[in-house]
Protein backbone atom coordinates (compact mmCIF):
# COMPACT_ATOMS: atom_id res chain seq x y z
CA UNK A 1 0.00 0.00 0.00
CA UNK A 2 1.63 3.05 -0.73
CA UNK A 3 1.44 6.37 1.40
CA UNK A 4 -1.38 8.21 -0.45
CA UNK A 5 -3.24 4.80 0.28
CA UNK A 6 -2.49 4.68 3.80
CA UNK A 7 -3.68 8.32 4.32
CA UNK A 8 -6.96 7.25 2.69
CA UNK A 9 -7.58 5.10 4.47
CA UNK A 10 -7.11 6.54 7.92
CA UNK A 11 -8.85 9.75 6.77
CA UNK A 12 -11.99 7.56 5.64
CA UNK A 13 -11.90 5.02 8.28
CA UNK A 14 -10.79 7.42 11.29
CA UNK A 15 -11.52 10.83 10.80
CA UNK A 16 -14.79 10.15 9.04
CA UNK A 17 -16.01 7.05 10.61
CA UNK A 18 -16.26 5.64 6.60
CA UNK A 19 -18.51 8.72 5.97
CA UNK A 20 -17.04 9.67 3.15
CA UNK A 21 -14.34 7.98 0.99
CA UNK A 22 -11.94 10.73 -0.42
CA UNK A 23 -9.85 10.60 -2.85
CA UNK A 24 -6.02 12.16 -3.46
CA UNK A 25 -7.12 15.65 -4.75
CA UNK A 26 -10.29 16.56 -2.01
CA UNK A 27 -9.36 19.56 -0.97
CA UNK A 28 -9.78 18.49 3.17
CA UNK A 29 -9.59 21.81 4.55
CA UNK A 30 -11.71 23.92 1.93
CA UNK A 31 -13.90 21.18 1.60
CA UNK A 32 -14.41 21.11 5.39
CA UNK A 33 -13.47 17.55 5.08
CA UNK A 34 -11.85 17.73 8.04
CA UNK A 35 -12.10 20.35 10.83
CA UNK A 36 -8.93 21.38 12.95
CA UNK A 37 -9.29 18.68 15.23
CA UNK A 38 -8.90 16.28 12.30
CA UNK A 39 -5.96 18.16 10.77
CA UNK A 40 -4.09 17.76 14.36
CA UNK A 41 -4.66 13.76 14.53
CA UNK A 42 -3.67 13.53 11.09
CA UNK A 43 -0.61 15.53 12.04
CA UNK A 44 0.09 12.96 14.57
CA UNK A 45 -0.87 9.89 12.22
CA UNK A 46 1.98 11.21 9.74
CA UNK A 47 4.05 11.33 12.15
CA UNK A 48 3.78 7.87 13.96
CA UNK A 49 3.42 5.94 10.78
CA UNK A 50 5.45 7.67 8.87
CA UNK A 51 8.35 8.39 11.49
CA UNK A 52 8.22 11.95 10.30
CA UNK A 53 8.58 14.96 12.83
CA UNK A 54 6.05 17.47 11.69
CA UNK A 55 7.16 21.02 13.01
CA UNK A 56 4.81 23.50 13.80
CA UNK A 57 5.77 25.62 11.09
CA UNK A 58 5.12 22.49 8.50
CA UNK A 59 1.32 22.67 9.15
CA UNK A 60 0.11 24.37 6.50
CA UNK A 61 -2.31 24.41 4.01
CA UNK A 62 -0.30 24.46 1.20
CA UNK A 63 0.77 20.70 3.24
CA UNK A 64 -2.09 19.63 4.44
CA UNK A 65 -4.71 20.69 1.92
CA UNK A 66 -4.81 17.38 -0.11
CA UNK A 67 -3.28 13.65 -0.18
CA UNK A 68 -1.63 14.27 -2.77
CA UNK A 69 -0.07 17.44 -1.04
CA UNK A 70 0.78 15.43 2.18
CA UNK A 71 2.41 12.87 0.17
CA UNK A 72 4.54 15.37 -1.85
CA UNK A 73 5.33 17.01 1.94
CA UNK A 74 6.96 13.49 3.10
CA UNK A 75 8.73 13.21 -0.18
CA UNK A 76 10.55 16.28 0.47
CA UNK A 77 10.96 15.67 3.70
CA UNK A 78 12.64 12.14 3.14
CA UNK A 79 15.50 13.04 0.84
Amino acid sequence: MDNQEILKKFISEDLLNSRQRVEADDDLLGEEIIDSMGVMRLVAFVEETFSCKVPQSDITITNFRTIKAIDTYLAARSL
